[in-house]
């Protein structure tokens, strides 16, 4: 049925139109419409996650181990303080590698994310942000992806080519507390070239807030993959799907993680980002030139479709409607209908193709010495998300190359 035919029998009294038949209709229509808006983000590095809090806020993880709320309205950002574990556990992570994953649980009520320390999860509560776990004594390698089960379990992925379940215990439950929190406002001056929002000066006499250590319920590793990129929770099967980076898919049973397919995906380089369709039973793998869709019944390969900008990788992805929206690392948001199985086009009949704009970029030693002949460098959309409307779409990100240090975030709508 139409949007047109749905009108026209709403005009006779019939039945409103379906939701999902209005949701296909503005998820064509949308990105013809968007308009961006830069946001300033001082001197951070590449955010590579992002989700949203509310209507007009948005949390943020960067490459330089920052977490920050974005205000979209005003452009202002509050920087929330990373939780540190004890001192014997972060020898490890020494190098950092930054925040690589945000997720929120269904309620709404917990956040978790990666830790000073990248090797370490992160528990915040929400919508206060106060500190709650910190996980660690688990990976031996930086954690790429969490996904949340339900209100009380999540799933960690991680560079050690393992996956890791949590599980977080009742508030009212007593916690053994680690460590004292640092104060906002330390916190805040301690990183001031990022420009945060300032907060007020605390009372030295005043309880801060701890936050407990917390250990896994049970850890897996892959049989073949190596470096899982991205987990992807089937709530409909209860199965968990892993991405590793060399070209592996990995699937276990929740309900004692016992795997139960491993295969090669379609492509083996740059295998970054993974989402679902849980209406369509479809899954949408990006690879360095190409997006696959998979069945997420028997995770049969379904279709394949090269991206615009080939050999940049498809770095974040996601479904609305019949639309899957496709962020590249050479700064592009492109949208592919997997209903009518091609891009959508503008008026004049080119590929509908919204660019990354300008964002900052630092002109350091590295920038100068192996980068300076080159004018201008395309901002990687390392993340993307809709509201729940689907009318507006925030996408952020960053410089492609390693070693250049900048950033980009922009409201589309």
């Amino acid at each position: 049925m139409s949007v047109f035919e749905c009108m026209q029998r709403r005009q006779y009294g019939y039945e409103a139109p379906p939701n999902n038949i209005l949701m296909n209709y503005a998820s064509r229509k949308m990105p013809l419409l968007f308009e961006e808006r830069e946001y300033h983000l001082g001197m951070l590095n590449k955010v590579f996650a992002a989700q949203w809090l509310s209507a007009n806020q948005v949390v943020c993880a960067t490459k330089c181990n920052k977490l920050f709320v974005l205000d979209l309205k005003t452009g202002k950002q509050v920087l929330i303080p990373c939780l540190q574990g004890s001192p014997s556990e972060n020898v490890r992570g020494a190098e950092h590698c930054g925040i690589h994953s945000v997720a929120i649980n269904p309620s709404g009520t917990l956040l978790a994310t990666g830790g000073e320390d990248p090797l370490t999860l992160a528990i915040y509560r929400l919508p206060s942000f106060d500190p709650r776990h910190i996980g660690q004594g688990c990976h031996d390698d930086w954690i790429f992806s969490i996904v949340w089960l339900d209100d009380k379990f999540l799933v960690t992925g991680s560079r050690d080519s393992s996956v890791a379940v949590w599980k977080i215990g009742d508030s009212s439950q007593t916690e053994q507390p680690s460590v004292k929190e640092q104060p906002h406002s330390q916190a805040a001056a301690d990183s001031s070239t990022e420009q945060p929002c300032s907060q007020p000066a605390e009372d030295s006499d005043i309880n801060l807030p701890t936050y407990s250590n917390i250990q896994p319920v049970l850890k897996k590793t892959c049989c073949l993959g190596e470096k899982v990129r991205a987990v992807v929770f089937n709530r409909r099967s209860e199965e968990l799907v892993g991405l590793t980076s060399n070209g592996y898919i990995n699937v276990w049973n929740v309900n004692g993680m016992k795997e139960v397919f491993s295969a090669a995906a379609p492509f083996a380089r740059e295998n970054t980002s993974l989402t679902l369709d849980l209406e369509r039973g479809l899954f949408a793998l990006g690879s360095q030139s190409h997006v696959s869709f998979l069945d997420a019944t028997t995770m049969k390969h379904v279709l394949n479709v090269p991206s615009k900008d080939k050999g940049t990788g498809v770095r974040s992805i996601s479904f609305r409607g019949d639309i899957v929206t496709m962020g590249t690392g050479a700064g592009s948001l492109l949208f592919y209908d997997i209903r009518a199985r091609r891009f959508l086009d503008c008026n004049c009949g080119m590929t509908l193709r919204l660019r990354s704009g300008e964002g900052w970029l630092k002109h350091d030693e590295m920038y100068r010495e192996f980068f300076s002949d080159q004018d201008h460098f395309p901002n990687a959309v390392y993340a993307h998300l809709y509201d729940d409307a689907g009318v507006r779409l925030f996408a952020a990100g960053g410089p492609l190359p390693a070693g250049l240090w900048g950033n980009y975030a922009a409201l589309w709508s």
